[in-house]
């Protein structure tokens, strides 16, 4: 059972969002179902052409973006592949954070303390908004939990 551990037992990894180029479209990750653990978000970036890109997080009552709500959250950005190095964490307030064509190829980490949302929302969702300039935006998210129960098979988090 101790090596069936190193298959995210502990941890409950959803795919939010292919690996997709928003090129100049904001896009929203799937919702996510909050169950009261923190949640981490990994975006990893690909090529960045043109402008920024503003990455915010945004709860609901629902998993839909009607009536979603931008919240602050705590972040790191990775250092260049292959670098084992991320930046300083830092608080981004509801109007998110700025990754700029320079950002090629890393991954932003996204950290949600639950008990920072409101009492009625329950669903997250990361929305990625290109400047308007941007002529390729590559772009993936996953998020992490912590597994209630340590089990292969996992209950839904949608």
């Amino acid at each position: 059972m101790a090596q069936d551990k190193r298959f995210a037992m502990d941890d409950h990894i959803i795919p939010v969002l292919s690996p997709v180029d928003i090129v100049s479209t904001a896009t929203n990750t799937t919702h996510i179902k909050i169950t009261g653990h923190h949640v981490t978000f990994l975006v990893p970036f690909g090529t960045i052409t043109g402008d920024s890109v503003v990455v915010t997080v945004e709860e609901s009552t629902s998993a839909a973006t009607t009536g979603a709500v931008a919240v602050p959250f705590k972040y790191r950005l990775s250092l260049a592949v292959g670098s084992d190095s991320w930046g300083a964490v830092t608080t981004a307030d509801s109007t998110g954070v700025i990754v700029t064509a320079s950002d090629d190829d890393k991954i932003l980490l996204i950290d949600i303390d639950p008990s920072a949302l409101s009492d009625d929302c329950n669903y997250l969702s990361v929305l990625v908004s290109p400047e308007a300039s941007c002529s390729a935006v590559e772009v993936a998210a996953l998020a992490v939990q912590d597994a209630r129960y340590g089990q292969l098979d996992h209950v839904s988090a949608t």
